[in-house]
């Protein structure tokens, strides 16, 4: 304790109790994120090294700590849809659905037809120019007549690395492979709330690289 005094990192009180200092409690709060972060990457090391990351901001990667307790879902010999089923679940329990996608999948527009129309889900998606172009446009016509649905999209200025699904109650985290192809047998999930707002902040970054579509 002597040591943390002489480096104003500790101070003892009237009553002889030690305390951090201002400096003290911010290295200390330094130290606990850079555990978090070496848990969070630890704990699904290949899953990290073996995926394109270049969808994640430079303040985000700073900030990967967030993501501690994470689940990593994977499909297994006799589940091969198990990340496709659960993804399903997710959604369908949500009340509130930002989503960045480069990847479509047929049963994902279906899906949000029935989260759109029949529960007025509050959805806010980004899409890459391709995957815009594959939904069926009569339903997007649909969509937009209705003023009073909770739905919004984005265009994507260009392509993007990452899909990903931040919810009123969770995240969900998916990359391509560092070879080019998505990864459709991995999906890293949080339920935690600093992980919701780490979802939260890369959705706006993405706001900010897309123009919102008002018509279909």
């Amino acid at each position: 304790m002597r040591e943390l005094e002489k480096s104003n990192l500790a101070f003892q009180d009237r009553d002889k109790n030690y305390a951090l200092t201002k400096i003290g409690r911010i290295l200390t709060l330094k130290v606990a994120d850079f555990g978090n972060a070496v848990d969070v990457l630890k704990k699904h090391e290949r899953f990290w090294l073996e995926h394109d990351l270049t969808g994640i901001p430079e303040h985000l990667m700073e900030k990967i700590g967030w993501l501690k307790n994470s689940v990593l879902i994977k499909n297994t010999e006799t589940e091969i849809f198990k990340v496709h089923s659960n993804f399903i679940n997710l959604l369908r329990n949500a009340k509130e659905i930002k989503g960045v996608s480069p990847i479509f999948i047929p049963e994902f527009a279906i899906l949000f037809e029935e989260l759109i129309f029949e529960k007025n889900t509050d959805i806010q998606l980004i899409l890459t120019k391709e995957v815009y172009e594959k939904i069926d446009k009569k339903a997007m016509k649909n969509i937009f007549a209705n003023k009073n649905l909770k739905f919004k999209l984005y265009l994507l200025k260009g392509n993007v690395s990452v899909a990903f699904t931040v919810a009123d109650y969770f995240l969900s985290l998916g990359f391509f492979h560092i070879g080019g192809s998505y990864d459709f047998s991995n999906d890293l999930v949080n339920y935690n709330k600093k992980a919701i707002a780490w979802g939260s902040e890369l959705f706006e970054h993405y706001i900010e690289l897309s123009e919102r579509v008002v018509h279909a």
